[in-house]
């Protein structure tokens, strides 16, 4: 069985909007496209109480994988960006 993996991103506004950006073959695949400077996209990345970037097994996780935070870039509205299998 081949596992396709989504990148799912969610905006915290009223109403909550579910947006797949994209497929990937792994969930290796899938975190990786979204590391680095994301700020033009999703405003600024909720760090951990280190100040870094959440790695893949950090604790606020589903399916294994962490949930990526944002604030937003208009109006601090919060998203959530998750890999999860399709």
């Amino acid at each position: 069985m081949i596992e396709v993996w989504i990148a799912v991103i969610l905006y915290w506004e009223s109403p909550v909007r579910r947006v797949i950006d994209r497929e990937f073959d792994s969930v290796n695949e899938c975190w990786n496209y979204y590391e680095g400077d994301m700020t033009t996209r999703f405003g600024a990345q909720t760090l951990d109480h280190q100040g870094n970037p959440p790695k893949i097994d950090f604790h606020f996780a589903r399916d294994g994988v962490a949930i990526r935070t944002y604030r937003g870039v208009e109006e601090n509205i919060p998203i959530w960006l998750s890999c999860e299998r399709r």
